[in-house]
């Protein structure tokens, strides 16, 4: 077995963007990639607001983590209405968590 990258995929330049677009539609906006995405939104912190005595070092970390959860959301080009819910259910995440505390 390989792994299957986007120049294998896609050997025309011009035709990366969309391939690698479809790529992480198909993936994200599936039912089993809803669940992860709204997941990696709660882990990520996306919709929380930032801890107020954090440290310069883990501001960083949660900064970066909270990046690479912007960068699939670019990548799937969700509606206004899309990321609201997409919101709704990482909130739903983040308070299943709290009350198991």
């Amino acid at each position: 077995m390989f792994w299957r990258s986007l120049k294998r995929l896609s050997p025309d330049k011009r035709h990366r963007a969309e391939t690698l677009e479809r790529a992480y539609r198909s993936v994200f906006l599936s039912e089993e990639g809803q669940v992860v995405l709204a997941d990696l939104a709660a882990e990520s912190g996306m919709y929380q607001a930032p801890p107020v005595d954090v440290d310069e070092r883990k501001s960083g970390y949660v900064d970066g983590r909270k990046a690479l959860y912007a960068r699939i959301l670019s990548m799937i080009n969700v509606t206004p209405e899309e990321h609201a819910a997409l919101q709704g259910a990482a909130r739903l995440e983040t308070i299943s968590e709290l009350d198991e505390e």
